[in-house]
């Protein structure tokens, strides 16, 4: 049965960055990879020292407003001694002119810090000021442009005396040309939280640092269009030949983003050196004043806990250098997730790291204010072979600027549009499924034809749109059978059409679990094939590294998805393969069985996804420990976390479903109870019930109002999640969040009173709401609902959200009314009044 779909539009609305900030981003993009000077303001500047904090435009390096003794400035540059900057001249400028001195501010207060100021062209000193002091009144300068000059450095250095409190400001600082304009310094330059420093990667070839070796490496560039975007295609060619560094680098016609994968090649005949330290991400970010906080917003992996995906910030200090690294080879298992948000003040960078292994990202932050970020595989030290080629994490950042929660929503929509995967070319509606194996699979006669039959009968009666069979279906069941990919002949001895053939009569999805890269000790892999197993005939991890082991895999798989009438491929992965990947590495090959082994899942799932163009993979690994943006490209998440694996956990829910859908557009979970305040709160994209319709007392009319009221939010999360609340999950507390369609003018909020809770209600302001506009208004809680017609304007200004019991819930749907009807008398009186 074809995967049914659902559509995502996004407006360009006050969410999305403004045009300009998307150019600035691209030219950086150009500029980093081609080479390709950006287009900056009306003069280009080039910062080649700066000891302290960062060059700033139009505010001082501290971040306020210029000022140098009593007189404020709109314009100028803001720079700390040491410092040195190029300044090309425009054609046709006359002079520069400028006001110079320390900046007046509560750091400096009015009385410390001491510079001079020096120009120089071609190399010869045209300005040096006195040593001016903290308070002084500004000096104006002025240069005389001759002919000859084609730029200018200015300088600042410390008086003698230090580099304390030494925050100078270049003032006004313009060139006037000859038709008496003025062309500001910092008129229109890019304010990024990115620097520009050459390539954002880096590595060590043979003991030789990049940055070292690029610039003697040719390097040609290649542009091509793609859907919603460019590609930036750039390689550098060492001489030789020798080792060949490709980049393709994606930008995005609505988005200030970037996203690339670097691939290195041995074309050589010989052996290379040893390449190590490789980064696919080494930038340098612009968090200039020390004293104010670098954050790093990131969440926890699936612990399997209450802390799964718990959202943390971390500030980035000097002397103090932050790790994240993910636990035993699974990249979002346990200790770090590939998803997080760096901020200084008002901008930040959003970065996802897309590689299902053993990622390590660093975060430092030098004493004098700017940090530094490195993403790369935290083992890697190989010579490649002649004609060998690897590559590195995929990348993608998007920086951003303003509100920190606008940012967030900005990359959720990001994904939906050129992230999340599509199945026949459109975003897949994810599942409201029967899923019962955690409570029934004990019971022998449930994973049988005859049990499933019934289970699929339940499915359709209670209104489910998918039917999950999990790990029960094939010969020593689980987990001592995983490694026999086929059917449990005592069990099915018709094998599993009879019950997908059931389940698509119902007009429902089959849903069907493997985990094909563990072997059991015992079953046909480990004994047909011991070559094909780290770890042999005693079981381990499946050597999808090795290619013909691979294909021989994807074949059976393939064959499994066929004949079993598979809709959803379920891709379980319950080992930690880090131990595997290492043992089997060479002394000078370290890291180079995590690659293979990861490009060959790559393989192996594209391959899938090519043979069956409508089928749908679900990423599991003991819940969500595989989700990285690698991941989230070709698959979605349905069973989130393992915390789903047993009932209750409301608060938990609510706080994973906050944190993850900040950054994944789509996921799902487990759901073990029809109580209103439950369902609620795991609700999501997708659902999956483990309804005890085998149970006394069962009720079905329960549990049909729980799948009916699934089935309508889900729609909702195909959209914009604003959080309304605190992320966490104190019993004592409240929770809230707002899924807005802009696209339909509608949405819903979700309120929650938890148990302890002293708050009988909350107040929540929705928003992306037009406050000129009539809205049909639906409060649903615990009683009635209440329907009601609103002004944007009312709903704005606060919704008052009554929750009498603890725990207890409300969802409040809206959706744009038509205009209100005119009375046809209107017009008559208007007609008057213009008499009068």
């Amino acid at each position: 049965m074809a995967v049914p779909h659902m559509e995502a539009r996004f407006p360009n609305d006050s969410i999305m960055a403004p045009p300009a900030y998307v150019r600035q981003v691209h030219a950086w993009a150009r500029e980093v990879f081609t080479g390709e000077a950006a287009p900056q303001g009306q003069v280009r500047l080039r910062v080649w020292r700066q000891d302290h904090s960062c060059l700033r435009f139009g505010r001082s390096c501290i971040e306020t407003p210029l000022r140098i003794g009593a007189q404020s400035y709109a314009h100028g540059l803001g720079t700390h001694a040491n410092s040195d900057i190029e300044v090309d001249v425009p054609p046709g400028a006359q002079r520069l002119e400028a006001a110079i001195g320390i900046d007046n501010n509560p750091d400096t207060g009015g009385s410390r810090g001491s510079v001079e100021f020096v120009v120089e062209a071609n190399g010869e000193e045209v300005v040096r000021s006195p040593v001016l002091r903290g308070g002084a009144a500004p000096v104006p300068i002025m240069v005389r442009i001759a002919p000859d000059m084609r730029s200018l450095r200015l300088k600042v250095t410390d008086g003698g005396d230090g580099a304390a409190f030494d925050q100078a400001d270049w003032a006004d600082a313009a060139f006037v040309m000859a038709d008496g304009s003025r062309r500001y310094l910092d008129a229109d330059q890019p304010d990024l939280f990115l620097a520009v420093a050459g390539p954002p990667l880096s590595f060590v070839l043979g003991g030789v640092p990049s940055e070292e070796l690029l610039p003697a490496w040719k390097r040609t560039t290649e542009t091509k269009p793609t859907a919603g975007g460019k590609l930036l295609i750039t390689r550098w060619e060492q001489p030789g030949p020798g080792m060949v560094l490709t980049v393709e680098a994606r930008i995005f016609d609505r988005y200030p983003a970037v996203e690339w994968v670097a691939r290195f090649e041995n074309r050589s005949p010989t052996t290379s050196p040893v390449l190590e330290q490789v980064r696919a991400l080494n930038v340098r970010v612009q968090s200039g004043y020390v004293r104010e906080p670098l954050i790093l917003h990131h969440l926890t992996g699936d612990t399997c806990s209450a802390t799964a995906f718990q959202p943390l910030d971390t500030p980035i200090v000097p002397g103090k250098p932050f790790m994240l690294t993910p636990t035993g080879g699974r990249p979002s298992s346990m200790t770090a997730f590939p998803f997080w948000n760096l901020q200084y003040r008002d901008s930040g960078v959003i970065t996802a790291v897309g590689w299902t292994g053993q990622w390590q990202a660093a975060f430092d932050r030098s004493p004098a204010g700017p940090g530094t970020v490195g993403i790369g595989l935290e083992q890697l030290r190989t010579v490649l072979h002649a004609g060998e080629a690897i590559r590195t994490p995929r990348i993608l950042i998007m920086p951003w600027k303003g509100s920190r929660a606008d940012a967030q929503i900005r990359f959720r929509r990001l994904m939906f549009d050129h992230f999340a995967p599509r199945v026949g070319g459109k975003l897949p509606l994810l599942p409201v499924a029967l899923q019962t194996f955690d409570r029934y699979n004990a019971r022998p006669e449930w994973a049988t034809e005859s049990g499933q039959l019934v289970y699929v009968r339940t499915a359709a009666d209670l209104g489910f749109d998918t039917v999950w069979l999990d790990a029960a279906w094939f010969p020593g069941g689980f987990p001592n059978g995983v490694g026999s990919w086929r059917t449990d002949e005592t069990r099915f001895p018709r094998g599993l059409k009879p019950v997908s053939e059931t389940v698509h009569a119902h007009r429902m999805r089959f849903v069907l679990w493997f985990e094909p890269e563990r072997v059991a000790p015992g079953s046909d892999i480990a004994r047909e094939h011991p070559e094909w197993v780290s770890g042999g005939a005693n079981g381990g991890l499946f050597r999808l590294h090795d290619p013909e082991a691979r294909r021989w895999l994807t074949d059976l798989l393939n064959r499994r998805i066929g004949e079993y009438g598979v809709d959803v491929y379920r891709n379980d992965f319950n080992i930690d393969p880090l131990q595997y990947w290492r043992a089997e590495d060479a002394p000078d090959r370290q890291g180079m069985t995590e690659i293979r082994y990861v490009e060959g899942l790559y393989a192996l799932w594209d391959s899938l996804r090519a043979a069956h163009p409508d089928l749908l993979i679900d990423n599991c690994a003991s819940g969500g420990r595989r989700l990285d943006l690698e991941m989230i490209m070709r698959s979605v998440p349905l069973w989130r976390s393992d915390t789903g694996c047993s009932p209750g956990h409301p608060e938990w829910n609510q706080m994973q479903a906050m944190a993850l859908a900040q950054y994944l557009p789509l996921f799902a979970v487990g759901l073990w109870s029809s109580d209103p305040y439950e369902r609620r709160s795991a609700a999501a994209a997708g659902v999956s019930l483990e309804a005890p319709y085998l149970d006394p007392g069962f009720s079905s009319s329960a549990w049909a109002d729980a799948v009916g009221e699934l089935k309508i939010l889900r729609s909702y999360w195909y959209g914009d999640l604003h959080v309304l609340s605190g992320i966490g999950t104190d019993a004592d507390d409240v929770a809230a969040w707002q899924l807005d369609r802009p696209d339909l003018g509608a949405g819903v909020l979700c309120a929650f009173r938890r148990p302890e809770s002293k708050l009988s209600g909350i107040v929540v302001a929705p928003r992306g709401i037009r406050p000129s506009a009539r809205y049909h208004v639906e409060f649903r809680g615990d009683g009635k609902p209440i329907k009601t017609i609103m002004t944007g304007k009312e709903m704005a200004e606060g919704l008052v959200l009554r929750l009498p019991k603890a725990p207890g819930s409300m969802l409040v749907y809206y959706s744009q009314a038509p205009a209100a009807p005119r009375d046809p008398t209107d017009r008559e009186r208007r007609k008057e009044r213009r008499k009068l």
